[in-house]
């Protein structure tokens, strides 16, 4: 048999878990996230999730509209290690890219500068943002929206800081709910930057791809490439599967080029999972089939 126990609070879980009352946990608290990792290695599981954290541009009005540049300068000076290390600190990966690893049959794609040295990517930075007509002098002035909630705003604030370091922009934040967020977002005609996230339907490229289509609904950056559009589409209708991953991953690297968004971080899978419980396999689907799991003899 199998019991399950509903928790609204990770702490309480952790609490019973630690107390042998839990076999397993669904969450893990983020306030003990570093106690666990440093005293419980071999019992928790931190495992890639299909879904990504990000800020969008709004691709359908200045400053953003037919500034590639522009939108890969703001890109290259986010120190993402930092993010995830200092700001949200468990376990989650820094996003150099938009589709996330562990996905079935793929190879996630990255930007060109993802292994350069920080200070390089700063440089280069500044430069694109000169040609952008930006300096010292004539700061970017830009706007972040986000859902209200500890850590968008602490993650808004270190990007603003960041941008403010290396460039000079002029960051406003500004907080909202989730439902008048998502109008906003959708009217595009206030927003410059805003904070969204998407999570995978199934375990495939193209639930990642299709978002950044023009026509799809729910493309909130405005995204429009003919090429990435053609791409995603023939990948679509591909029924040779090294043909189709070869065409996401291109479509990838074309929509990459041209920075619509910014990829922040993956979001992982976090569990706590006694010694002797067995069948337990981590998977990006974030899915455990009671069948398969079972308690080893005497535990």
């Amino acid at each position: 048999r199998v019991r399950f126990i509903p928790h609204a609070d990770p702490s309480t879980e952790f609490r019973q878990y630690r107390a042998g009352e839990l076999d397993l946990t669904y969450v893990v608290p983020g306030q003990q996230f570093g106690w666990i990792k440093q005293n419980l290695p071999a019992e928790m599981h931190v495992a890639p999730q299909l879904s990504v954290y990000y800020y969008g541009y709004n691709l359908t009005r200045p400053p953003f509209k037919d500034q590639p540049g522009l939108r890969r300068a703001l890109s290259m000076v986010i120190d993402r290690e930092k993010l995830t290390t200092a700001v949200t600190g468990v376990g989650e990966a820094p996003a150099y890219g938009w589709v996330p690893r562990g996905i079935a049959n793929y190879t996630p794609q990255q930007f060109d500068y993802a292994s350069l040295p920080y200070a390089e990517r700063v440089a280069e930075a500044r430069e694109l943002y000169r040609r952008a007509g930006y300096s010292a002098e004539r700061p970017l002035e830009v706007e972040i929206r986000y859902n209200t909630g500890e850590v968008h705003n602490r993650l808004a604030v270190a990007i603003a800081a960041m941008w403010k370091d290396a460039l000079g922009v002029e960051t406003t934040l500004y907080a909202e709910e989730f439902r008048s967020l998502l109008q906003t977002i959708q009217a595009r005609t206030e927003t410059q930057v805003f904070r969204s996230s998407w999570i995978g339907d199934f375990n495939d490229a193209y639930s990642f791809a299709q978002l950044l289509q023009s026509d799809f609904g729910i493309n909130l950056t405005g995204y429009s490439n003919p090429r990435y559009d053609g791409l995603v589409g023939e990948a679509a209708r591909q029924a040779d599967p090294a043909r189709r991953r070869a065409l996401l991953e291109e479509a990838e690297r074309v929509m990459l080029a041209d920075h619509p968004l910014l990829p922040i971080y993956f979001y992982v899978n976090k569990h706590l999972v006694k010694p002797y419980v067995r069948g337990w396999t981590d998977n990006v689907m974030n899915v455990q089939y009671s069948k398969d799991l079972w308690l080893e003899r005497g535990a």
